[in-house]
């Protein structure tokens, strides 16, 4: 159960917000007061408590949030969402920069809120969070289908898995993760948070992530190359240290850049999966890479090599790959054009879209082979007996 405070200006407002909170399904106790987002420090007490803040003002221009400013800073764990008529980008570039992450307009859009409610639910709920794993997916070539994979694993350990995920596009070019992801721009960019890196905190990340799952956030890439090229390796190994502590999964996707900052977050990865195909530029580029990875000290055991588009009736085939690339192959993904091609037009992942398809499959037990499941202690006669049924998934809506 998560506890709300709702300041709104209006009496005629308020009800119509609360509806879509009831709406939810999700438990909550309420607190309402009347007032405008100036008045926020009457309201000091009942929001210290509050898991979630909601500011409704008819009125409320980037100039006024000083008041929200300063209830977020004292207030670690507050969430704020903001309702006012028709937003301006003075207003939504302002409550990004304190850390709200919620800005909703009218008519009032009750996915959107139930979506916010139910990750603050759980995070409110989550326990003691172990330090999360960090996978790196690797080319050596564009083309390979790393954006791709990675989405999908991204999306298998967090609707299947239930797992907290963060997916991190580190592309150094055009930055695809997050239109694959979602038919909205994201809030902000991995260049833009680097770019406040000395404010960086749970509140500022909060807000620059783009959140399509309960259980699934995306920190787009910059989408631009001379942005990306101002990126530091400090300023990215600082958000790399508060994400590990916020995720069980971290997945980043480097593309086929090798520089100062992909190798930073070469170095925090648990593991490096480095996807390969079945012809000759891939193999002459795939042994420069691995010899690259010798020469960094990473050892052998770190780097998962990954077929993509397997055929087994190509020319180059894993016998030859693996003589090649003096490498053994950990794993292969089955080329299925028409079930991507689908997932793509359609904005949803192939793990939901065409979930009994092999390459569905084999991105699943890919995930499993990178993240192990966690096993459950054996449970006695009685536990069998006695035992619950098993959750069921959550179904995925792209984002909106």
């Amino acid at each position: 159960m998560i506890d709300i405070v709702l300041i709104s200006s209006s009496a005629e407002r308020a009800p119509h917000i609360i509806a879509r909170l009831e709406e939810s399904g999700v438990a909550y106790r309420l607190s309402t007061a009347y007032g405008t987002a100036r008045q926020l420090r009457m309201h000091t007490l009942a929001i210290r408590s509050a898991d979630l803040l909601i500011v409704d003002d008819v009125d409320l221009s980037a100039r006024e949030l000083d008041g929200v400013e300063e209830a977020l800073a004292c207030t670690p764990n507050l969430h704020c969402m903001l309702v006012t008529p028709a937003p301006s980008a003075a207003l939504l570039s302002a409550a990004m920069r304190v850390g709200v992450r919620h800005v909703l307009s009218w008519p009032l859009d009750g996915y959107e809120i139930a979506a916010a409610l139910i990750h603050i639910d759980e995070k409110k709920s989550a326990g003691p969070r172990c330090a999360g794993r960090i996978v790196s997916l690797a080319s050596c070539k564009g083309g390979s289908g790393t954006t791709l994979i990675a989405v999908n694993l991204a999306y298998s350990l967090a609707a299947l898995r239930n797992r907290r995920v963060l997916l991190i596009d580190l592309s150094q070019q055009f930055a695809d993760a997050s239109l694959l992801m979602a038919d909205k721009p994201p809030p902000m960019t991995l260049a833009d948070l680097c770019s406040q890196i000395e404010r960086l905190d749970a509140a500022l990340l909060e807000s620059c992530v783009m959140h399509v799952h309960a259980n699934l956030d995306v920190l787009a890439g910059a989408g631009d190359p001379l942005k990306a090229a101002e990126l530091l390796p400090a300023q990215l190994e600082r958000v790399i240290t508060l994400v590990r502590e916020r995720y069980d999964a971290v997945l980043i996707d480097i593309g086929q850049s090798l520089n100062p900052l992909t190798i930073l977050a070469l170095d925090h990865s648990d593991a490096i999966c480095m996807v390969v195909r079945q012809n000759l530029l891939y193999l002459h580029g795939g042994r420069r890479m691995l010899d690259i990875f010798k020469e960094l000290g990473y050892p052998a055991s770190k780097v998962r090599l990954v077929v993509n588009q397997y055929d087994k009736n190509a020319w180059i085939n894993l016998t030859t790959l693996e003589q090649t690339l003096g490498a053994k192959v950990a794993h292969q993904l089955p080329r299925d054009e028409k079930q991507v091609n689908e997932a793509l037009n359609r904005g949803i992942p192939l793990v939901t879209s065409a979930r009994d398809s092999a390459l569905a499959q084999g991105i699943n037990l890919l995930a499993d082979m990178l993240w192990p499941p966690v096993a459950e202690p054996r449970k006695g006669v009685l536990g069998r007996l006695f035992a619950a049924r098993p959750n069921v998934p959550p179904q995925l809506k792209p984002g909106r």
